[in-house]
Formats: structure tokens, C-alpha cells, sequence
């Protein structure tokens, strides 16, 4: 397989592009720091001002011209953040007031008719509290008044046959009605300026005109000073969490949660072009539960994030395409954001179809190994940990493979805000879920070259020499630059399409794409999230449907209460060709079932059991697999993300030739399998923190296992030497088990043991059956080699002689016991040291276990 043989031969492309934030700092800080990145395995880059104080003026282009030297020199590559500061769209701070966000928003009076004259006061559209708290009320717009007869039943409810227009009874910040002896309710309709304070003065990413400001004051003044770099050294430019900003948070579902809507008068002009439509069902975008406002709803969210998709995503994803440079970045998934307002754009694969490289973030706590359920964190509202365990990046893989401009690749801005609690031992668990789901990129979060400490979302992985593990970062960026390549140029097999979730949102009640992929992930059944407007684009060949030359041969769609016609439709034809499976029921709204089934979750593995990439003898809802495919060859990984307990099981898988690559120490291994009738059978062995990679091809070289116990080390010359110091402090004699955590509570740095070893043969193994967290041996005075995670099993016998031996350990923790950061509270810190006593083991050859 060629991506493996420059593996091998450290021919290998680079793929992580690590934010470099810029605040000002002096060309010599920057030299320092890009020298560093270099040192540790870093090839490419991606600028950030966070905020450069002269964006766009003479000092950021001082600080660029001198990145962009020190970048040639050693033949880096540059992305740059499109924007003075986050989230990407304030446009250096140029948006002129007519091309800044506007929402429309309604407040509902309610009166009881008298048959009289009626005056409603509309001096201002907001109670007096919410008027206090945000002057820019005094700049609202009246818009429409629809009257409506009230269901005093029902706090929300009001009868929706009843409802008319009465905008013409407006005059002079007054309405004027005459009512009949009944109730009612008057929905005030008014546009406001006053949405999310984060991004109050941003562009309006529904107006072509508005993004063409971010494109006039940013890129094209880039283009201006480096064009003869674009495509060579500059070759990309990132946007970060572009967003509609109508509320804060990621709850902002429509027909679900009080908020104002992005509006402009061109959603206006094309809402008023649908069919039926009339103004009196403006109302139905906040309130109503009849079919009609949630096709209402359904129409405007169709409406604007096509325009988003179009006139902000695309438009820009077509500036950088025609100057030869790609369009990165992400929008907020967080929490299902994806499919919502507020922080979300609404639909996350027509939010990044600019994109010629898909984007996600994993930051602040989103995914936390060994807690795929709701959990507390850093992030906004907590973490939905089965969103993020199961969706987030399978949503991202299946852009980056089906949507042709992006080629397979899949970017993940990864494991900023963690606080510094998130050391490589918790970077290498979350590249091995990144990695075992589909990333191929990755923008690790960051290197800050501002005074450390510094609060901004650490953790900093340089920190002017402060953070202890920085000596082994290489260790990390090699492995997962090798991943990345080994997972880049080919595709992800899967025969089963999961429909995104999106349509069913905005359309009534819905299950969560998540549930899905949970079910089918724990049973080692692969798929592909399928976006509604592929589906809809989709070729029927056969017993197949086909999207960019890819064949699904089933469609499960998540329950959604109602779903368009025109997708219905879609969906009926598919059913006459392949499997087409509702989850719990059809929607209301679906005329003709045609040959679809009903299914319920549990049902699901049992169902599609021929889809599983391995066989496992037993359940392991944690093992999950990746089968990638070459055209010269095919690669599976395995991954436990079970942080408690190994995986242990015989598996089954496709007859090949496979044999076991370590992407870590860059070797390739025999894999011991039985072949039986047309499959391979081997006895699978994971610890906590483990994967496998398994590849097509041969290796001769034989992999090692724990023999005999031959002895157990329970005492060791022990010294410290602080994150601080350059030296260790004097040896103590202690025991091994000794609890350095309470004496040592804020000790962030590097802990040694010293032992000698008197052992009689040389082929030994050391064994670290619990150690914090990077470990590393020197034997008689030479490298024996580092592990930044779990397994911590070193062979010893290339180092040891027979006779007396001189072993030196060297542990090293993260800076959480010391920095105290307040991003750092949301997971444990752990213990110090080596916990439990060192034990050497003779070392044999590892046999064919299938039998076990």
C-alpha cells in the first residue's frame, strides 16, 4: 500500500494545520515559537489574531511578513483566520449599519373585546425591563399586527383559523381595532437589531453584500500584500463559528424556543412566493401546532439557510477556489446547534458547502473519554455526550465524503478549553476517536505565545518552556500525522445511510440522528449520515441509491413526526429499490408508505447484522471500527474507548491478508488469525487507551507478549524536578506505592525512579500497570523509549545486559495540579507517579489466542 510504505519511510504528508495565536508579540517570540512547532513535528500552521491589536494595519503585517519568512524557510503552510477577532463575521469591525444583522420578533397582547374602540399603545415593542436592559429597542420597526381569536384555554394556543391581518390599523405608534365581544390576542410583528450581544454589529450572512464586506476588508486585502504566496505558502483561510447569533446557546429550535428570527427582505420576498402563503401566518414562525405553521416554520428555516449556504458559505468558498487556496473552518455543532439557530447555522451541511475541506470542533470538555451521556462541562448548557460520541464527527466524515468539492478530508479543531487537565495522554484518546470516525485533519487549540500563564483556553502546548510534556509533543503529532495519513486519499466503506435530522426538526416532533448511530456504532455497523438534499440528488441504480459515485443500499430514517412532500416523495421512489426503515412510526404527513418498514431502535443491529465490519463473539458496545478503503488496499482500526476495561474477544472479519501497523512506533507486525471457510478469526486484546491498525499486506515481523513473572520492583530512588526547575531535586529511597499525590498535592512537572535490575536473561518486558501519564525509560544510560498513554509494556532487551542494570523512569503530569485553571474542574485530575509496582516479565512470542 503506498500510504503505508511513506509511513514507513517518513515520506508522509502533514496534516496538522495548530492555531498560532497572534496578540502583538515581538518577531523574536515568533521565531522562538515557529522554531519550536518545527522541533516537535509541526509543519503547517493556521494564524489567529486573538486579538492582534494593528489587524490589517502596519503591526499585522509586520508579524505576517516575518511568519510568513520564517514558514518559507522551512517550507511550511499557512491558514489564516478570516476575521479581527472570533467568531468570523464581524469583519475587522466595517459592516455598515444597513448590512448588520436584523431579526424579526413579535410581542402578543392580549385583550378582551368589548365591542368598543380599542387602542394599543406601540411607542415601544419590549416590556420596559428588556428595554432597560438593551437600548437598541428604541430602534425597533413596526412590521405587521395580526389579530386573532384567543384560546384562554391554553397559555400558547389561540385559534389559528381566526387569524387576520390588521397592519393597516397602525398609525402613529398606535393600533387601532374594534372588537367584537370575544378574546383575543394581537401578535405585534416588529424587526430589531437586538439578537446575541456576542455578535450584535456582525454581517448578515443571508446578503451576498454583507459577506462581500468580510471578503473587501479581509481577504482580498491578504490577497494584496502575499498574492504570489497564495496556493504556495498561504494555502487556506479558516472561519470560525459563523453563526446566525439571533440568541445565545444552543436551544435554539424553532416553533420550540421564544426568540427572534434572522429576517431580511428577501426572506420576506421568497416566504411570500410559497405556495398559499399569506401574511397572517407570519405568526405561525413562533407559535401555532397545526401542520400548516409547522410547514411554515419548515419553509423559513428551508428558506434562510439556503441563503446562508449560498451567499455566505459558498460565496465565499468560491473567492478562495478561484485563487487557488482552500475554505476551512467550522460552524458551531455544539449540543445539535447544527440543525438550529442561535449558535447554529441551521443546517450543517448546507452551513459549510463553501467548504472545500469539512470542519468540526471538539473543544471545552465536548468529548470526554468513557462519558458518552449528558454530562457537565465547560461548554454552553453542558455536554450532550451522546451527540458528541456518536454524530458530531460522523456528521463532519459524511460531508467530506459525499460532498465531491471536499475530497474526503474532514478537519477537526481539537482540544482547546480543556483546561490544562488535558494532557497527551488525553489528546492520544480523543486522536484515536477523532481518527476512528473519520478526521484526517486536525487544528490542535493552541499555541499562545502570550506570558504564561495566561487564562485564555488552555491547554498551550509550548508556553515558553512551562508545560513539562512539551519535550514529547513530537511523540503525538508524529502518530497522528501518520493516522491522518494512512486515512486520507480513499474512502469509508458503509452500506447504510442514516438521514439527517435536520427536515424532522423544523417540522415537528423528532429523534435525534444520535440514537441511530449509537445503535448501529455499538454493534460495529457502519454508515454515513446522509444530508436531505443529497438524498434528494441521489441516483436509483438498481438496488442502490448512489451519491457521488457512492452506493447505499439502505435508508433508516430517524422518527419525525412530519417530513416535506417533496422528500416523502423522494423517499416513496427509494422504497421500490431498496431497504427504506422509519424509526418508531411513518410521519403523519406520508401519503403512501410504499415497501418502507417501521423499526424500533433495539431492533436495529439485529436487523442490519450483515453490515458489520467484524464479527465480535461477544458484545463490545465500546470497540468501534473504521474500515477505510485504498484503491491498493484496505485499512481497518480498532479502537477502545472504553477508558475502564479492556476489550477482549475473538473476532471475525473479511478474508484478507491483514497484518497490524503501529502507527506510534512506525512498525509494521504479523497478525495471528485462523482462517475459517472465507473469513479470518483472531483473538482481539485492548486495554483503556488502545487501538489497532490493521492493514492489507505482509509483515515478517513477529509481535511480543508478557511471558513469566520474573520479578517485582517495590522500591526506587525517587526525585522531582518541577515544571520550574532544570534539575531534579535529591533521590529518596520510597516504595513504589508510595502516595506522592498527598504528599505532593500541586506538583506539576517530572517525576524519576531509580532501580537497578539483576536479571539472568536479556529478553525481559517492563510492565507500568498504572503510571500518570507520560512514561519514559533509560536503561544503563540509553533511550528506552516513551509512551505518552496506556499500555505502558516496554521491551527491554535491545538496552538490558545480562547481569546488573542501571533502569531510570521518568513520569510526567500535566500542569492541572499546579495551574488550578478554572477550565480544568469540569474532569478529575489524577494521581502522581507509577501507583502500582513495577513488574518484569519474560518475553515471548505472542501466539494465535483465537482458541483462548
Amino acid at each position: 500500500m503506498k500510504r503505508l510504505k511513506e509511513n514507513l519511510e517518513n515520506k508522509n504528508n502533514h496534516y496538522l494545520y495548530p492555531f498560532f495565536w497572534q496578540h502583538g508579540e515581538s518577531l523574536d517570540v515568533i521565531k522562538e515559537y515557529m522554531d519550536q512547532m518545527y522541533t516537535q513535528g509541526i509543519y503547517h500552521i493556521c494564524i489567529e489574531s486573538r486579538p492582534h491589536p494593528e489587524f490589517l494595519a502596519e503591526g499585522w503585517w509586520e508579524t505576517m511578513d516575518c511568519i510568513i519568512h520564517e514558514a518559507k524557510k522551512r517550507n511550511m503552510k499557512i491558514w489564516i483566520l478570516d476575521d479581527a477577532r472570533f467568531p468570523t463575521g464581524y469583519a475587522n469591525g466595517k459592516v455598515p449599519k444597513h448590512l448588520k444583522k436584523r431579526y424579526l420578533n413579535y410581542r402578543r397582547f392580549d385583550v378582551v373585546g368589548t365591542n368598543e374602540q380599542v387602542e394599543i399603545n406601540l411607542d415601544y415593542f419590549v416590556d420596559m425591563r428588556e428595554l432597560m436592559r438593551d437600548k437598541r429597542h428604541q430602534e425597533d420597526c413596526f412590521f405587521k399586527a395580526i389579530l386573532v381569536e384567543n384560546d384562554v384555554t391554553d397559555k400558547k394556543s389561540f385559534k389559528e383559523e381566526t387569524l387576520q391581518d390588521v397592519s393597516h390599523c397602525y398609525d402613529n405608534h398606535t393600533l387601532h381595532l374594534s372588537l367584537e365581544n370575544k378574546h383575543y390576542s394581537v401578535f405585534v410583528l416588529y424587526e430589531t437589531i437586538c439578537g446575541e450581544e456576542t455578535t450584535q454589529d456582525y454581517l448578515d450572512p443571508m446578503r451576498k453584500e454583507a459577506t462581500q464586506v468580510l471578503i473587501d476588508e479581509v481577504y482580498e486585502k491578504h490577497f494584496q500584500h502575499y498574492q504570489d504566496e497564495f496556493g504556495k505558502t498561504i494555502v487556506g483561510f479558516f472561519s470560525d463559528e459563523p453563526r446566525f447569533g439571533n440568541i445565545k446557546g444552543p436551544q435554539a429550535s424553532i416553533g420550540r424556543k421564544e426568540m427572534p428570527l434572522p429576517w431580511n427582505h428577501e426572506v420576506y420576498d421568497i416566504l411570500k412566493k410559497t405556495k398559499d402563503f399569506t401574511d397572517e401566518q407570519l405568526v405561525f414562525l413562533f407559535l401555532g401546532q397545526s401542520e400548516k405553521a409547522s410547514m411554515i416554520r419548515f419553509q423559513y428555516m428551508d428558506i434562510i439557510t439556503r441563503l446562508y449556504s449560498e451567499n455566505f458559505s459558498q460565496y465565499i468558498g468560491k473567492w478562495c477556489q478561484s485563487r487557488g487556496v482552500d475554505y476551512i473552518g467550522h460552524v458551531i455543532e455544539d449540543n445539535n446547534a447544527h440543525a438550529r439557530l442561535g449558535y447554529g447555522v441551521g443546517h450543517y451541511f448546507r452551513g459549510i458547502a463553501g467548504q472545500t475541506i469539512a470542519g468540526i470542533d471538539i473543544i471545552g470538555g465536548q468529548v470526554v473519554p468513557g462519558m458518552d451521556y449528558y454530562h457537565d462541562a465547560f461548554s454552553t448548557g453542558g455536554s450532550d455526550g451522546e451527540f458528541y460520541h456518536y454524530a458530531l464527527v460522523k456528521m463532519g466524515a459524511s460531508s467530506a465524503k459525499l460532498d465531491p468539492q471536499k475530497n474526503g478530508r474532514l478537519m477537526c479543531e481539537a482540544f482547546g478549553a480543556y483546561g490544562w487537565v488535558e494532557g497527551l495522554k488525553m489528546m492520544k484518546w480523543i486522536t484515536d476517536h477523532m481518527l476512528s470516525h473519520g478526521v484526517n485533519v486536525i487544528v490542535p487549540h493552541a499555541f499562545n505565545p502570550a506570558p504564561f500563564p495566561d487564562w485564555d483556553c488552555p491547554p498551550h502546548f509550548y508556553a515558553h518552556g512551562q508545560n513539562p510534556q512539551y519535550p514529547y509533543f513530537h511523540k503525538w503529532s508524529h502518530y497522528a500525522d501518520r493516522l491522518c495519513h494512512l486515512l486520507s486519499g480513499g474512502y469509508h466503506e458503509a452500506k447504510i445511510g442514516v438521514l439527517y435530522h435536520a427536515f424532522g426538526e423544523w417540522s415537528g416532533e423528532y429523534m435525534l440522528m444520535q440514537k441511530v448511530l449509537k445503535e448501529l456504532q455499538q454493534h460495529q455497523i457502519a454508515c454515513d449520515i446522509i444530508s436531505e438534499d443529497y438524498l434528494l440528488d441521489a441516483q436509483i441504480n438498481n438496488q442502490s441509491y448512489i451519491i457521488n459515485n457512492y452506493e447505499y443500499e439502505v435508508l433508516i430514517i430517524p422518527y419525525a413526526q412530519r417530513l416535506p412532500q417533496h422528500l416523502l416523495k423522494k423517499i416513496e421512489e427509494l422504497s421500490q429499490h431498496i431497504q427504506v426503515v422509519f424509526m418508531n412510526d411513518y410521519p403523519v404527513n406520508m401519503l403512501y408508505k410504499g415497501l418502507c418498514q417501521v423499526l424500533e431502535l433495539s431492533s436495529l443491529s439485529q436487523q442490519f447484522k450483515q453490515y458489520q465490519d467484524v464479527k465480535c463473539e461477544s458484545n463490545q458496545p465500546y470497540l468501534v471500527t473504521y474500515h477505510y478503503i485504498h484503491d491498493d488496499g484496505e485499512v481497518m482500526m480498532l479502537n477502545n474507548e472504553d477508558i475502564c476495561h479492556c476489550i477482549d474477544t475473538n473476532i471475525t472479519l473479511e478474508n484478507k491478508n491483514w497484518m497490524i501497523y503501529d502507527a506510534y512506533s512506525n512498525q509494521t507486525y504479523q497478525l495471528e488469525a485462523n482462517q475459517l471457510f472465507d473469513k479470518k478469526k483472531f483473538h482481539l486484546h485492548l486495554e483503556p487507551y488502545q487501538s489497532i491498525i490493521l492493514v492489507t499486506g505482509k509483515s515478517n515481523q513477529k509481535l511480543y507478549c508478557k511471558g513469566q513473572l520474573l520479578q517485582t520492583i517495590k522500591v526506587a530512588d525517587v526525585a522531582l524536578k518541577s515544571y520550574q526547575e532544570q534539575i531534579f531535586s535529591s533521590s529518596k529511597k520510597m516504595f513504589i506505592e508510595d502516595d506522592l499525590t498527598k504528599l505532593y498535592p500541586h506538583f506539576s512537572g517530572q517525576i524519576q525512579y531509580h532501580f537497578e535490575l539483576n536479571i539472568e536473561q536479556k529478553n525481559v518486558l517492563l510492565e507500568l500497570e498504572e503510571a500518570y501519564e507520560i512514561v519514559q525509560i533509560i536503561v544503563n544510560g540509553k533511550d528506552g523509549g516513551t509512551y505518552i498513554a496506556p499500555p505502558y509494556i516496554f521491551d527491554l532487551s535491545q538496552t538490558v545486559v545480562e547481569g546488573k542494570n542501571q533502569i531510570e523512569i521518568i513520569t510526567t503530569n500535566n500542569l492541572s495540579r499546579n495551574q488550578r485553571d478554572a477550565f480544568s474542574v469540569y474532569i478529575p485530575i489524577e494521581p502522581l507517579g507509577i501507583r502500582k509496582n513495577i513488574k518484569i516479565y519474560s518475553k515471548e512470542e505472542k501466539e494465535n489466542e483465537f482458541s483462548k
